[in-house]
């Protein structure tokens, strides 16, 4: 079967950087199997269908968020009825550009080195905020500026969605849980509360969070307790022993340990130079 090359060139004019669009695909023979000389993000909004990929099937539904390098292979199926996906094609050179200041040594999104091309799989809201900010993005010039700002936007979201680092892969509800574990009421009951909100018993937990962070549980719960204190000290004028309280700490002195070990200050000197104007 032959492969098509589709250009970039082809699809922009000569002051544009980028090509957006949405696009129904009701068949195969919609679009033919293809590469290109640019990088390529699309993701589905709506009914479902097949990305044929390097050889490989994988099922298309609403969330799905796919990121096509140059060199893939790919075309579509829809299932009855079609599915919809907005594209984003850019150049090359940005992708580098992002790369070198943002990704340098990470092994996902487009420098993963499966055969199959980075795929995630979002909830239909954050799908429908990529779209919005898209269609935003499509009442200005098509400009590297605005570009960047799209681009920025879906990583944003991603690595907020994994709330890991990029090229780290955790169970969705071990994610929900590390999202979810922010407020005073779940840090008193620590690593119980913990288990509780991911549904799954402390032990199994325990067991993922050493195997996928390489920390244990209480060692978890405890950086995103100091997490919420850091904020805290920086952003509010509550009293530290408020904010030791509603970390779960029964102990003042213990609190302040704890912390110095994370950030290398007490919470007070680290309010001190975290609220100092520059």
């Amino acid at each position: 079967m032959s492969v098509k090359k589709f250009l970039l060139k082809n699809f922009i004019r000569g002051d544009e950087a980028f090509h957006l669009a949405r696009v129904t695909i009701h068949s195969r023979h919609d679009l033919s199997l293809h590469r290109h000389d640019f990088a390529e993000i699309f993701w589905v909004e709506s009914g479902s269908g097949t990305h044929l990929v390097n050889g490989c099937k994988i099922t298309l539904e609403p969330g799905n968020l796919v990121m096509i390098r140059p060199e893939d292979q790919h075309t579509f199926t829809a299932a009855r009825g079609g599915v919809t996906l907005m594209n984003l094609a850019f150049q090359l050179e940005t992708l580098q550009h992002l790369r070198d200041r943002y990704f340098t040594g990470v092994e996902s999104f487009f420098w993963t080195r499966d055969i199959v091309p980075y795929q995630t799989l979002l909830p239909v809201s954050s799908v429908r905020r990529i779209s919005q900010r898209a269609e935003e993005v499509l009442q200005n010039r098509k400009s590297s500026f605005y570009l960047d700002h799209l681009l920025l936007f879906i990583f944003r979201l991603l690595l907020d969605n994994d709330n890991l680092s990029a090229d780290q892969k955790i169970p969705a509800w071990l994610n929900h849980a590390i999202r979810g574990f922010s407020t005073p009421s779940l840090f008193k009951q620590g690593v119980r509360g913990f288990a509780d909100l991911a549904e799954r018993n402390i032990d199994h937990v325990n067991r993922t969070v050493q195997r996928t962070l390489h920390k244990t549980l209480t060692d978890l719960v405890t950086e995103l307790r100091m997490n919420f204190a850091s904020k805290q000290l920086s952003i509010t004028n509550t009293p530290i022993k408020t904010i030791c309280n509603d970390c779960g700490f029964t102990n003042l002195g213990h609190f302040y340990k704890t912390f110095k070990q994370v950030y290398q200050q007490t919470p007070s000197a680290y309010r001190k130079s975290s609220q100092t104007i520059v």
